[in-house]
């Protein structure tokens, strides 16, 4: 009877560990796979040359991938303010912005600007100007 308590215990555990498992894996963005649409996007819609891919390629790998990173170190300590989380996300978006700007032509950033991609930097530098503290006021 122990041992029949005991599998049945076991396998109550197992079936309610596996779906927790695969729940928390499919909460993990596959950070490749988003660089890899966002560069298949941005080469389509603003008709990037080879030289251009290849820099909008490593600015997207670099970027993300360090974005990922400070997000998974900002976690461990145990930040949960979604503030926090959104700086983060706005200062490697911004970088990657001015990255872009220098390598697109004036008509591929006009036209960036003028895109969803373009509005979303707007909104971003307000965020990002609302945060810095008034250089007027001192402490």
């Amino acid at each position: 009877m122990n041992r029949l308590f005991l599998f049945i215990f076991a396998a109550a555990v197992m079936l309610t560990a596996v779906p927790a498992a695969y729940a928390q894996e499919a909460q993990e963005p596959d950070v490749d796979k988003i660089i890899e649409n966002q560069l298949n996007t941005l080469t389509r819609t603003f008709n990037l040359d080879e030289v251009q891919v290849f820099f909008v390629d490593s600015i997207l790998q670099y970027n993300y991938h360090a974005m990922v990173d400070e997000i998974g170190q900002t976690r461990k300590t145990g930040a949960s303010n979604p503030e926090t989380f959104q700086a983060i996300s706005d200062k490697w978006m911004d970088a990657t912005d001015v990255a872009f700007e220098r390598i697109f032509t004036d008509e591929q950033w006009s036209k960036y600007m003028k895109s969803i991609y373009g509005k979303e930097k707007k909104r971003r530098d307000k965020r990002m100007s609302d945060r810095k503290p008034d250089s007027s006021e001192k402490k």
